[in-house]
């Protein structure tokens, strides 16, 4: 087991299930789940849409809130000494944007979306860190479309250098894996992705893919020698 993940609110996609605005756990619940997981040195996920499981899982003390998106009962409830506290206690904050971003905005309503995405640039510009990630397993997420995902920062207005940074480096931070893998150095997992292109310049480089190391060897070979090919 590598992380634990906890439903702080309502998923929308269980028939008869709670709604997305509304809480499961009290803050209580919640701060027991952590308090077991750091017994076991594993971070803590928060699914939570709705403001008030927010709250309940940034009192707990969870490492990552996923969605993040201030629902109430009624509208939208954004809180903003509840992003304070978030910034302040270092937990990232994963949108989920799915690769297929661009057409939930069409879906949604253009304006409803981009209000929805300046909460986002929002946080980020009150110091809350962001991590990339798609929400799969629903409609239109795929597995295969992280740079459409990827992009979505971009719309946000962050450079391409401070969004691969995000993907590697803080992404690694984020799940407590950053002391073997998310950059390149000495004594890590040598976990590396060899593109045509600059990226850094032009995220659609990363589409050009050559090569992709797991641990110094091509994926290939490294699916081969866990009986995954």
């Amino acid at each position: 087991m590598d992380l634990i993940k906890v439903m702080a609110t309502g998923g929308g996609i269980t028939k008869g299930g709670p709604p997305v605005w509304q809480a499961q756990f009290t803050t209580r619940e919640l701060r027991l789940v952590v308090e077991e997981a750091r017994r076991f040195g594993l971070p803590v996920a928060a699914h939570a849409h709705g403001t008030e499981g927010i709250a309940a899982a940034v009192a707990a003390g969870v490492d990552t809130i996923e969605h993040c998106t201030w629902m109430g009962r009624d509208g939208f409830d954004v809180r903003e000494d509840l992003v304070t506290a978030i910034a302040a206690q270092g937990i990232a904050v994963g949108p989920a944007a799915s690769p297929d971003w661009r057409g939930f905005a069409e879906r949604f309503g253009r304006e409803r979306a981009e209000e929805m995405f300046d909460r986002i640039r929002w946080m980020a510009q009150r110091g809350v860190r962001l991590l990339p990630g798609t929400d799969a397993g629903v409609s239109r997420a795929v597995f295969d479309g992280f740079v459409s995902s990827l992009e979505f920062f971009a719309h946000l207005g962050m450079p391409p250098a401070e969004i691969i940074g995000l993907a590697t480096t803080g992404a690694a931070r984020a799940l407590g894996i950053s002391h073997d893998t998310g950059r390149l150095a000495t004594g890590h997992r040598a976990d590396v992705l060899v593109v045509d292109g600059n990226p850094l310049a032009d995220l659609r480089a990363l589409r050009s893919v050559r090569l992709v190391l797991a641990a110094g060897r091509p994926l290939d070979a490294e699916l081969r020698r866990h009986g995954a090919l």
